[in-house]
């Protein structure tokens, strides 16, 4: 996946043994296990809501956080320069990983 076409781009996280490890950039100054604790409940929280309009399964989720904006999909963690981003595009690379996993 290519992800330095995405302005702004921070850092690439993928989950693998239920802990965040980077894969690409410069990555975020967070505790890796503060931000898998909070990429989690936001996950546990979407699915409940999820569930209770009847959307189904929740794929995935993003947010921002003062300047910095987290797109999640399928296990893997994109951090953002939320200001500086091309959301677009954010969206369009998060629907690749969710397909490439399909």
């Amino acid at each position: 996946m290519n992800y330095s076409r995405i302005p702004g781009l921070l850092g690439v996280y993928k989950l693998q043994g239920g802990k965040f490890t980077k894969v690409e950039g410069g990555g975020v100054n967070i505790d890796l296990d503060k931000l898998t604790d909070i990429v989690m409940e936001n996950m546990r929280i979407g699915e409940d809501e999820a569930q209770k309009i009847g959307l189904g399964s929740l794929q995935g989720f993003a947010m921002i956080l003062d300047d910095t904006g987290f797109a999640y999909i399928n296990g893997i963690l994109l951090v953002v320069d939320a200001m500086k981003t091309n959301w677009d595009l954010v969206v369009k690379t998060m629907e690749g990983i969710m397909y490439e996993k399909s």
